[in-house]
């Protein structure tokens, strides 16, 4: 399946938010003309929508974790229920890995059964039990 990635507007969130509150998640537009996490101060490292055609898929946000620290960590991917296991996730954190190839990124709210998932796209579990891409 071809699906489209691209930089989450702020036009995007009605519809963004519509997948992200099934998950108790949302978008909000900040003072910088930004896409950022309701309830957060920092502005993203990376927010991307997943499209097929005019359908959007899912979703991506990730933030600098402390950002003269060189890593990013993904904080949320949200796929709609209706488009799971269907490579939308994996389309998801490929590009968010092809953008920022020669930075760490860190998987911030995983979930152990995802864990072949995460290790099929290079992730491994760190010492301090995090999801990594560093070798």
């Amino acid at each position: 399946m071809t699906f489209t990635v691209r930089p989450i507007a702020p036009s995007d969130l009605a519809v963004v938010n519509t997948i992200g509150e099934e998950k108790h998640w949302a978008l909000t537009s900040a003072p910088s003309g930004t896409v950022r996490l309701a309830g957060e101060d920092r502005d993203p490292a990376f927010a991307y929508l997943c499209t097929k055609g005019d359908t959007v898929l899912g979703w991506v946000y990730g933030a600098h974790r402390p950002p003269e620290s060189g890593y990013n960590a993904v904080d949320r991917i949200i796929v709609a229920s209706q488009h799971r296991n269907r490579g939308v996730a994996r389309a998801l954190v490929t590009h968010v890995l092809t953008a920022f190839p020669n930075t760490e990124m860190l998987m911030a709210a995983w979930e152990p059964d995802l864990v072949a998932f995460y290790n099929a796209l290079g992730f491994r579990e760190d010492d301090d039990g995090n999801m990594t891409n560093k070798p």
